[in-house]
């Protein structure tokens, strides 16, 4: 399909060129259904077998975070390189050893091999899949395979390697943290030992007796004791002191005229001495006053005497602390390194016991469900696949039938040869009937109604119509039925009544004193072999069968252009105009044949053949334009016939469209 002036196809065209090519688009999608059938017959169906196992969350563990991680810890474990290639080696037992597989497994896929399968890792990789089910802890363990017990005993032994593995990994961290503690207590021993001794000699090289609980030695404690005793003594002391003021100030409020007395008074406090009665009658103070004086005076001198004792015993003291207070802080330090070592050694003795306490300990993992084997398969019948590939094959083919159509170069309808050559298309002339090929003549004066009788009739009025009276008849490329289609237009016209002259300057393959005349021919008299002595009227003949008039040019041993430049061959066309109602030349091929172009100067119009469905596009335009290339200032009228049609193939296809035939310019 060529359309150069439109690069969209309406709905329409391509719902015609799906039908054109609907035996192309069946032929797809026959096939793809027929593979994808025959693939889903020959694959075998797969079973997957799953087991769960559950992550028990420690007490430790305070955060749903710390949950999901630990899940997914597990499931990459389950997957992890070193997992599939422990379970690989343990698929491969020794010929005759049945030990690798545990009578809890043989009754749990109810197998009865004698071994188990022999997977490798890259097989395991693949159809073993781990993952975490939903937002829970539970851990889905599946294998798929051909064997629905294959399936079943690898998704179990999965399981139960990963939890031995790991009671072998706990065990054996169990017994290397038992020999560490086990190795360390020695030396701890070894340690209290040591820091005991360190302290007995320091003891008793000092003459130390324990610190105690408040950790002091005696001199802290005694200095301790008169410091307190020390400050209640200063405490009344400074009591006592206030009270002689406040007598004092009493005695200034009652006399203030008697000066001496308080004097008297004042430098007894003052100067720290016992006052001296007198026996003046004249002594302002009341007896009473005077002896309150006198106690507070003798009491404020015991303790201001105590405080002097203590003062004295304080300093005593301090000073011997002083001497003694570096062996009391090294008896501190050995006690706590004796504390030390002791409190290590009852740590190491708390772990061991721990240890020995644990037993085989407990997974953070259990297991839920073991796998059961498969009843059904899980792969999905490949059969079902089969209608979605006729789908996507019927739009396969469509696509290939569109695009081959794009492609497809080659002349049809009058629609592609109109758009690419630039020409009118003035028929579409079928392929004449096997039967009848030896006489045109006789078909097209039996059969008046005959395809190819209409086909030839529009194609002489179109080219006949107005002053057209020499017609020259060619193509691109032999084969293309154009001496068929002079033969038949002579016939046609002279089963009209009209005079033809059928002109054959097809030097090189000359056919149409074969079709005319079936090859019977007269000797031209003489053998002349100079053009300008040739006499072209001589050389006309009349067919004995339809008495059409023909014209052989000779084969000369010259140059095919010397006979066009002769001004002989031009006036010859011009005197047979007036004699004949229409001249029809067969000339070469416009690509092999230069003289072709020469004679389209001389003639009234063009007719140019093309073989439906086999003449290129490309091929007839390079044709149709050089033809074009030498026409003089008018320009030539080119006309162009689609020959030897397939009808059926035509109307199958679609090809015929509805055009208007337009008359071959004068």
């Amino acid at each position: 399909m060529i359309h150069r002036r439109s690069n969209d196809l309406h709905f329409s065209q391509i719902m015609l060129l799906l039908k054109r090519r609907r035996v192309f688009i069946a032929s797809i999608v026959l096939l793809s259904g027929a593979a994808a059938t025959g693939i889903g017959l020959t694959l075998p169906p797969y079973y997957t077998a799953k087991a769960q196992l559950l992550y028990q969350a420690d007490a430790q563990v305070g955060t749903e975070r710390s949950e999901d991680s630990a899940v997914d810890t597990l499931v990459e474990m389950l997957n992890s390189p070193g997992q599939l290639r422990r379970l690989a080696k343990s698929l491969e037992p020794s010929p005759g050893d049945t030990s690798e597989i545990t009578p809890a497994e043989l009754a749990q896929t109810e197998t009865t091999k004698s071994s188990p399968p022999v997977l490798d890792y890259d097989t395991l990789d693949q159809g073993l899949n781990v993952y975490k089910e939903r937002q829970s802890r539970l851990v889905a363990v599946t294998f798929r395979s051909i064997d629905p017990e294959t399936a079943a005993l690898v998704a179990n032994r999965a399981v139960k390697l990963y939890l031995e593995h790991e009671s072998d990994f706990q065990r054996e961290a169990r017994a290397q943290a038992l020999r560490t503690v086990s190795e360390r207590m020695p030396d701890a021993l070894a340690r209290i030992d040591q820091a005991e001794g360190a302290l007995r000699e320091h003891k008793i090289k000092f003459g130390l007796a324990d610190s105690g609980a408040a950790g002091f030695d005696p001199n802290d404690r005694q200095i301790g004791e008169f410091s307190q005793q020390l400050i209640i003594a200063q405490s009344d002391l400074a009591a006592r002191d206030a009270k002689l003021q406040t007598l004092s100030e009493q005695q200034r409020s009652i006399s203030e005229g008697n000066a001496d007395s308080q004097n008297g008074i004042e430098q007894v406090v003052g100067k720290d001495q016992t006052v001296h009665a007198s026996s003046d009658a004249t002594q302002p103070l009341g007896e009473d006053q005077q002896n309150e004086i006198k106690q507070v005076m003798l009491g404020r001198d015991a303790v201001a005497a105590r405080v002097s004792d203590i003062d004295k015993r304080l300093a005593t003291l301090q000073e011997a602390n002083a001497k003694t207070t570096p062996a009391w802080i090294r008896l501190r330090e050995l006690e706590r390194e004796a504390n030390a070592a002791g409190e290590a050694y009852e740590n190491l003795q708390r772990q061991q016991n721990d240890l020995r306490g644990q037993g085989n300990g407990r997974l953070s993992v259990r297991i839920v469900s073991m796998a059961d084997v498969p009843d059904l398969p899980s792969s999905p019948n490949p059969l079902l696949f089969v209608a979605p590939t006729l789908v996507a094959s019927l739009l396969i083919g469509g696509f290939l039938a569109v695009l081959l159509e794009r492609l497809d170069q080659r002349l049809r309808s009058e629609r592609d040869v109109e758009e690419t050559l630039d020409a009118p298309c003035i028929g579409m002339v079928p392929t004449v009937p096997s039967g009848m090929r030896a006489n045109i003549a006789q078909l097209l004066r039996n059969e008046p109604y005959a395809p190819y009788t209409e086909a030839i009739r529009s194609v002489y009025v179109a080219a006949t119509r107005g002053s057209a009276r020499s017609i020259l008849v060619t193509s691109s490329a032999l084969g293309d039925g154009k001496s068929t289609l002079v033969r038949s237009l002579a016939a046609f016209a002279e089963r009209l009544g009209q005079r033809v002259l059928v002109i054959d300057f097809d030097l090189r393959h000359p056919q149409i004193s074969r079709l005319i005349d079936d090859g019977k021919r007269e000797s031209t008299p003489g053998a002349q072999t100079d053009t300008n002595d040739l006499p072209w009227e001589a050389l006309i003949r009349t067919a004995k069968k339809d008495g059409i008039d023909y014209l052989t040019i000779p084969r000369l041993p010259v140059d095919p252009l010397t006979v066009l430049l002769n001004d002989d061959f031009p006036s010859l066309i011009k005197q047979q105009r007036q004699n004949y109602d229409c001249i029809l030349i067969d000339s070469a091929p416009v690509g092999g044949a230069t003289e072709t172009r020469l004679l389209a100067m001389m003639v009234d119009c063009v007719i140019f053949t093309v073989r439906w469905g086999v003449t290129e596009a490309g091929t007839a335009l390079a044709a149709v334009q050089q033809l074009r290339s030498s026409a003089t200032a008018q320009g030539i009228p080119i006309a162009v016939v689609v020959n030897q049609v397939d009808l059926r193939a035509h109307r199958r296809g679609g090809y015929s469209e509805p055009v208007a035939m337009s008359p071959v310019p004068a």
